[in-house]
């Protein structure tokens, strides 16, 4: 019997296992495993209401916060691809990246509305805009949002048996420094092995935290989306990366720093936020009274 890897087993086993544990803290919200897996299952409920076909793209233009996170499972929950977009890019570049890919459905952060509105029309294949964060207003965008789709969907979960382990599972495209943005395909193999890979350097032991430092649109983030979950530990995000407030969770006991071993001659503070993925030499450890 062949059975399929894929992404979607690592928030599965984290739902069973640590159903109760948070699993996000994301600005003043919170959510559990149970929670969060609740809610990536509503968005892929959500897609299928919205006539999303197995491998549609479905793309988000998004700073880190807890909805992109929910995407990296919900979206492959209704069998589509997840395309998150760098939000750096120039608007030709989005454009070239939506239409090559043949993206069906843009999710956007009110902040990028004025970006989208300025290009929307010279996209080929999308054929709805939601918004994430707030009220939609203007006649272009779905009349639901994120949360209201979320809200009316019933939870769907992919018969992981049935899933192809080699289709399509994510989708990634270069800056386009040289030339055209070129488009970077992960199967559920691929994203599911290099989950595990990592995780056999890691300490999962229990409220294991961290900070997500590599933007969720970047390189499968590092893979901290599903790594994190495979061994319960906390992911705390942060839209954009500011010092002051990565140093203000730590005061107040959602972070701090500890060195394992090894040594560097760089702070720790800095080893930590370059290297979140190098648990042997430094890592991001919730405040106890035995830390060191």
């Amino acid at each position: 019997m062949n059975i399929p890897l894929t992404p979607l087993r690592c928030l599965r086993y984290a739902e069973q296992q640590y159903s109760h544990r948070t699993a996000i803290v994301c600005g003043n919200e919170r959510f559990t495993y149970a929670q969060f897996a609740d809610r990536a299952a509503r968005l892929g409920g959500a897609l299928k209401n919205a006539v999303v076909e197995p491998g549609d793209r479905v793309a988000f233009l998004s700073m880190n916060c807890h909805r992109l996170l929910e995407a990296y499972y919900g979206v492959l929950e209704a069998g589509a691809v997840l395309l998150p977009l760098n939000v750096r890019l120039a608007s030709q570049e989005l454009i070239y990246i939506l239409n090559d890919s043949g993206a069906k459905v843009l999710f956007l952060e009110k902040e990028f509305l004025g970006v989208v509105d300025s290009f929307r029309n010279e996209l080929s294949t999308v054929k709805s805009f939601i918004l994430l964060d707030a009220r939609p207003q203007a006649d272009w965008l779905s009349p639901h949002s994120y949360e209201d789709i979320l809200a009316s969907a019933s939870p769907c979960r992919a018969d992981i048996m049935e899933i192809d382990e080699d289709a399509l599972a994510e989708l990634f495209y270069t800056s386009g420094t040289s030339a055209n943005p070129k488009g970077v395909m992960l199967t559920h193999r691929n994203v599911y092995l290099h989950a595990l890979h990592v995780c056999l350097t890691f300490d999962p032991t229990r409220d294991f935290a961290q900070l997500h430092t590599i933007p969720l649109f970047h390189a499968n983030g590092w893979g901290v989306a599903h790594i994190l979950a495979l061994i319960g530990g906390k992911h705390v995000i942060l839209r954009r990366f500011d010092c002051g407030q990565i140093f203000k969770l730590s005061f107040f006991g959602a972070l701090t720093v500890r060195r394992s071993s090894g040594s560097s001659k760089r702070s720790a503070f800095t080893r930590c936020v370059l290297c979140p993925l190098w648990p042997s030499r430094w890592s991001i450890r919730p405040i106890g009274r035995n830390t060191t």
